[in-house]
């Protein structure tokens, strides 16, 4: 820059012009000087260890004991050090079912002895060298019955925390070149104020100086480096200790302790070839050989049988009477049926009266008028007990096959019509399942079927289709196998599982195993760890009343959680 002098002014003017201009760039320096502070201050403070900047996610303290891990194809173990304590907990690799009978020799450092069985199902050995700091192996041999085998694993006590990776330091050489580029600010700006300048220049130059200064220690405000123990920013909540936890993969830490209080089982996913299932929609129906209902034939009052009015549920046998039903009449038929009653009673008399007078003229009247006249009593004598029984009319009801009452809505004294359905009677070892099905072609391509009934499905035998749609379907029926009992009531909705004759490959495993993701996506756990639990979004299709095909989702060698999934995937 230039540099102008006013020959014509005294020199005085000039050096007060000169310091004016001095004075006005160190005050500019000054203020960038304060603003570097400031920064340094406040922008580009270092977190001490234990230190947090922002709103932090809570955090779940607790310490988490030593443990040590291992399995083969027969046994999963955990051993969990307690000071000069572990406790073992044995189970089954495929099933993880506890092992409770077990001899387990442990050797640790030399030291050799048996873990004694506990009352909880778990062991315990006990060794000063278990605690011991650094890494020991250990070595397990199991025998359970006819089951023998060496595990081993290595017991890690008192390691140190590691370094979180996720929070980058800076180098060495960053900090290098940032002290370098201050002090050659620092010392731009020294020259700045050795030399003439013009307030206007100074002013630049200090803008300038202050915005380099700024532009560093922003770089450097935005990398702080973090103190071990503290974060920045919002985190995911950090868990540690012995409970169940869910991780922040989806994943969930489940220790033995609580899987056994669980009773959390698995099994080994297999890929077999399985059939292709349809779910149908079915009711419940009675075998019209094996069942019937029982209806008056007439209107009247419901009065008990011999041994009373049947009970749900009693068995009776075919022709049985199980009720009376006394005709009732409306006052005008009943005193028709009294008047021709007391006529008939007359007329009877009348006829008595001459069938004697003609036996007593015996020989002096014909043969056939005294016929004639007992034959006009007989008749007279059973249209009158005809009328009188009609006045007073009863019906017998008999059950119409052998079998159990599964419906009655009776009640001694009651007023029923012809027609009404007062008992109904059903074998329960020959009920039948009536499905609906929307394809014509489904029939000829059922291989098997079955329903869930009970603890477990029971397998049933197509007996033929309809060929007229009811209710806009085909009916399809079905009966239990052999002499199995479905042990369902009549009218009661089910589900049908039909297998056809195509195959797919798919995994099989209990309808129990399946359960549903935050996003209501079918899901099951898998086993990957002794103590871990991954979760896996599956597709399915059902393979029969308790059983479902995995289509996709699992891969072979899984292991399955098959019970207490449920309760697994409350775990947070």
């Amino acid at each position: 820059m230039n540099v102008f002098f006013m020959p014509n002014r005294p020199l005085a003017h000039v050096f007060n012009a000169c310091e004016a201009i001095k004075s006005g760039v160190i005050q500019q320096i000054n203020a960038a000087l304060l603003v570097v502070a400031c920064g340094v201050l406040g922008g580009n403070a270092w977190a001490g260890a234990g230190d947090d900047h922002g709103e932090a996610a809570p955090v779940v303290a607790g310490a988490s004991s030593p443990r040590i891990a291992s399995s083969s194809e027969l046994f999963e173990l955990v051993g969990i050090a307690q000071g000069e304590e572990l406790v073992i907990y044995l189970d089954r690799f495929a099933t993880n079912t506890p092992v409770t009978n077990a001899k387990i020799e442990v050797e640790i450092d030399g030291v050799k002895g048996i873990a004694e069985a506990q009352p909880d199902g778990a062991y315990r050995f006990d060794s000063a060298v278990l605690k011991r700091k650094g890494s020991q192996p250990v070595s397990f041999t199991v025998a359970a019955g006819a089951d023998t085998d060496l595990l081993a694993a290595d017991l890690v006590v008192g390691e140190a925390p590691h370094e979180d990776a996720s929070m980058p330091t800076r180098p060495w050489w960053h900090w290098a070149v940032l002290a370098g580029a201050v002090l050659a600010l620092m010392a731009l700006a020294a020259g700045f104020m050795r030399r003439k300048l013009r307030t206007s220049t100074a002013r630049f130059a200090s803008a300038l100086i202050a915005a380099g200064a700024m532009i560093a220690l922003t770089s450097a405000s935005f990398d702080t480096q973090a103190g071990e123990g503290h974060d920045h920013g919002e985190t995911a909540p950090a868990a540690a200790g012995n409970g169940p936890r869910r991780l922040p993969d989806g994943s969930v830490f489940l220790p033995k302790t609580s899987q056994r209080q669980l009773a959390v089982r698995t099994v080994v996913a297999e890929v077999k070839s399985l059939p292709k299932t349809i779910e149908l929609g079915g009711v419940v129906t009675m075998d019209p050989n094996a069942g019937g209902r029982v209806q008056p034939t007439m209107a009247g009052r419901l009065e008990a049988g011999p041994r009373g009015l049947p009970q749900l549920g009693q068995a009776v046998r075919k022709g049985e009477v199980l009720a009376f039903v006394r005709a009732s009449a409306n006052p005008i038929e009943r005193g028709n049926q009294l008047a021709q009653t007391a006529e008939l009673k007359a007329r009877v008399q009348l006829a008595e009266k001459r069938a004697t007078r003609l036996a007593q003229l015996e020989g002096t009247v014909a043969q056939k008028d005294q016929d004639e006249a007992q034959a006009d009593v007989a008749s007279l004598r059973q249209r009158l007990a005809a009328v009188s029984a009609s006045v007073s009319a009863g019906e017998a009801l008999t059950a119409p096959v052998t079998g159990v009452i599964a419906s009655a809505k009776v009640v001694s004294g009651q007023v029923v019509d012809a027609r009404d359905v007062l008992f109904e009677i059903t074998d329960p070892a020959r009920l039948q399942v009536q499905a609906s099905a929307f394809d014509a072609a489904l029939a000829a391509n059922i291989a098997s079927a079955s329903v869930a009934a009970g603890a477990s499905p029971v397998a049933l035998t197509f007996v033929g289709a309809g060929l007229a749609l009811q209710e806009g379907a085909i009916p399809l029926q079905f009966k239990a196998q052999g002499k199995a009992a479905l042990p369902l009531a009549v009218g009661q909705s089910v589900k049908v599982v039909v297998q056809t004759k195509e195959m797919v490959q798919g995994v099989a495993v209990p309808a129990a195993a399946l359960v549903k993701t935050a996003s209501n996506q079918d899901m099951v756990w898998v086993h990957t760890g002794p103590e871990a639990f991954a979760p896996r979004t599956v597709r399915f299709m059902a393979l029969d009343g308790a059983t479902v095909s995995v289509t996709d989702g699992l891969k072979p060698g899984d292991r399955v959680v098959t019970q207490g999934a449920a309760l697994l995937n409350q775990v947070r």
